[in-house]
């Protein structure tokens, strides 16, 4: 509804002042055509509310582009009835580096943070739930997690744990599958992010420029599978597909030209039976008081993950004590890893001690803020021979960093969860492992067998969940 979209907008232009480094304005365009889609009357009056919900302090406002200066951004789209666009400000963020992020910085904060235990039970004294029980899989034990309220924020798992609360808990949450596909940026005639409905439906779909690729999606359908498999299928890819070659015949993004899959699922707030469209399905978040005292959180979105946290805080001061004076939230006040000015001031100190160097110190202080420090110190030394291994290479340094400091346990840790590495292409990501080996084995304390081992796990992972269904390579390429 329109408090989510207020509450979302006003998020987003916090943690852009925020956390810059993280979090950042980019444009979007949005092509006009006579006689079908959205009218220019219409795209204004939304992009009015739009800026409303922002409280008009957006970056930027929108503006509406001539044909010729919406062709010269998308070269791209079809040319036949197009009469201009609208170019809008929104920001993208890696969620994999700012959830990591905030999680280390919770760890600055007094938190404790356990990586691979999974819950396997709830403990109970008195009915009320005191404890989780969590088997952690590298070490192979199970223990026990005491807190004064435990606090089940598991997204797709969450109904999971509150069966183990109680096993006749009536599920809270449908699974929206959502899926993308990534092309090369030299295979795509676009140079900027993109918006268009599909032809099929008239969903939105969006070519999303990132870090030398596009970002092609997503599908939204109702899912009704093991929350812990989102893999991608023969019909969703088959939609996105259809609906680019039906817009944009010319471009020929077939399905020889993609690069990657992802797929993942949206935990939404259920709709109890409802077959209405998960794309118009609420994203709003939901707060379950469970009797034995567990806190159950549902449903929301990323953007809005720091106010949700902070109702969420608000109903455990309730529960603990409610005579107590506690501390106000602050979190609309603290930068995650470093202030935007101490950001900038430790990357001028190493910009200037090694300019060569400088754009990928750069990359390194948007990566890690202040915990960069270290790394460029390291990297800089690779850079001019005076490292202990003659052959080492700067990216060496972040990788020691990463292994040693981000709870890395295995391969698939590494390479997907910490996008430092990322590379938008599986066999690259083979390629990496294998070419830095020698140093991973080392940081991880990994024999040569289970180096292997990991990396053939790795492989079958990447062909499972991010390959083109095999059922569809199978089909001739005209179909």
């Amino acid at each position: 509804g329109f408090r989510l979209a207020r509450e979302s907008c006003k998020e987003r232009n916090l943690h852009i002042r925020l956390n810059k480094r993280l979090v950042r304005p980019v444009p979007f365009l949005v092509p006009l055509y006579r006689g079908r889609g959205q009218s220019r009357g219409m795209m204004r009056a939304g992009m009015m509310i739009y800026e409303f919900l922002s409280g008009f302090s957006n970056q930027r406002f929108h503006r509406f582009t001539t044909r010729e200066e919406t062709l010269s951004m998308a070269p791209g789209l079809p040319a036949d009835g197009l009469t201009g666009g609208c170019l809008y400000y929104d920001a993208v963020v890696s969620d994999t580096r700012w959830t990591i992020e905030t999680v280390k910085d919770g760890v600055r904060h007094g938190g404790v943070a356990v990586n691979h235990a999974p819950a396997i039970g709830l403990l109970k004294e008195d009915q009320r739930v005191v404890a989780a029980s969590v088997h952690d899989r590298i070490g192979d034990r199970a223990w026990e997690m005491r807190g004064r309220v435990v606090i089940n924020a598991t997204g797709v798992f969450a109904d999971r744990i509150r069966c183990m609360d109680r096993r006749d808990a009536p599920p809270l949450i449908q699974l929206s599958k959502g899926t993308h596909l990534v092309f090369v940026e030299e295979d795509v005639p676009l140079s900027v992010t993109t918006v268009f409905p599909s032809p099929l439906d008239g969903r939105p779909l969006f070519l999303i420029k990132r870090e030398g690729c596009f970002l092609y999606g997503t599908t939204d359908d109702w899912e009704a599978s093991d929350p812990g498999v989102p893999s991608p299928a023969s019909r969703d890819v088959q939609y996105l597909l259809e609906s680019l070659r039906r817009f944009m015949p010319e471009a020929q993004l077939d399905r020889a030209k993609v690069q990657f899959v992802h797929s993942g699922f949206r935990p939404l707030v259920s709709a109890r039976g409802s077959n209405h469209d998960p794309s118009i399905a609420s994203r709003e978040d939901f707060i379950e008081m469970h009797p034995s005292g567990l806190i159950s959180v549902i449903g929301g979105k990323l953007t809005t993950a720091r106010i949700m946290a902070k109702r969420v805080l608000k109903r455990v001061v309730r529960r603990l004590d409610r005579t107590s004076t506690w501390a106000p939230c602050r979190t609309h006040k603290l930068s995650i890893g470093g202030t935007n000015e101490a950001v900038a001031e430790g990357l001028s100190h190493w910009v200037k001690q090694c300019p060569r160097m400088g754009s990928y110190f750069r990359i390194l202080y948007q990566r890690y803020g202040l915990d960069a420090h270290d790394i460029c110190a390291e990297a800089m030394m690779i850079h001019l021979g005076k490292h202990l291994d003659p052959q080492a290479e700067p990216i060496r340094a972040e990788l020691q960093y990463v292994c040693r400091h981000e709870m890395v346990c295995t391969l698939e840790d590494l390479i997907d969860r910490r996008p430092g590495f990322l590379y938008w292409n599986a066999d690259k990501r083979v390629e990496r492992l294998r070419y830095g080996a020698h140093v991973i084995r080392t940081e991880l304390d990994m024999t040569d067998e289970e180096f292997e081992q990991q990396l053939v796990a790795y492989t079958q992972h990447l062909r499972y969940f991010h390959a083109l269904p095999q059922e569809l390579l199978s089909r001739p390429a005209s179909q």
